[in-house]
């Protein structure tokens, strides 16, 4: 169930989007489709009893911070793009590590974190331990805005991954 769920989610969305219909793109998608569903199947449904309208409340609840999160790095982008342009560069910009706990819990839930804070420019998830993170910030405006500092990304995704219902 889990491999099927996993294949039919990752194939439909390629067939939409390649816009190639004929036996070797149709057939490379299928096996690609098939190898990252062998593969990753157990991320996308962590527990065998996850139940499809389960998944699809979880995923109703993923596009809001999709949305959320592409806000977020237009905002970051313009802030790294100001600090790369001024003629004061060197003051602003102060290279820090960053450590923090995080209260997520889940491993999707971790990867998700992680992702979004490196997707997010002036900012990289150096190493995952546990629940502890490392991230390298290029500014202290982007250290603030970090978990540790300020917890509205992990909170976000605390209620997609880990909400009950």
């Amino acid at each position: 169930m889990k491999f099927t769920s996993t294949f039919i989610i990752l194939f439909l969305p390629w067939l939409v989007l390649s816009g190639k219909y004929d036996l070797l793109h149709v057939s490379m998608g299928l096996l690609c489709s098939a190898l990252v569903a062998f593969w990753c199947k157990d991320l996308l449904f962590p527990k065998d009893n996850i139940s499809i309208i389960k998944f699809c409340k979880r995923l109703m609840r993923f596009i809001p911070y999709i949305c959320w999160l592409f806000w977020q790095i237009i905002l970051s982008n313009v802030h790294v793009l100001k600090v790369a342009l001024s003629p004061s560069m060197h003051n602003l910009i102060s290279p820090k590590m960053v450590s923090f706990d995080t209260d997520v819990t889940e491993e999707i839930s971790k990867f998700v974190l992680a992702n979004s804070i490196t997707l997010t420019p002036g900012t990289v998830t150096v190493r995952v331990e546990g629940r502890k993170f490392l991230v390298h910030a290029l500014t202290k405006k982007a250290a603030s805005g970090l978990p540790g500092e300020s917890d509205e990304m992990e909170r976000r995704i605390i209620n997609v991954f880990e909400k009950e219902n």
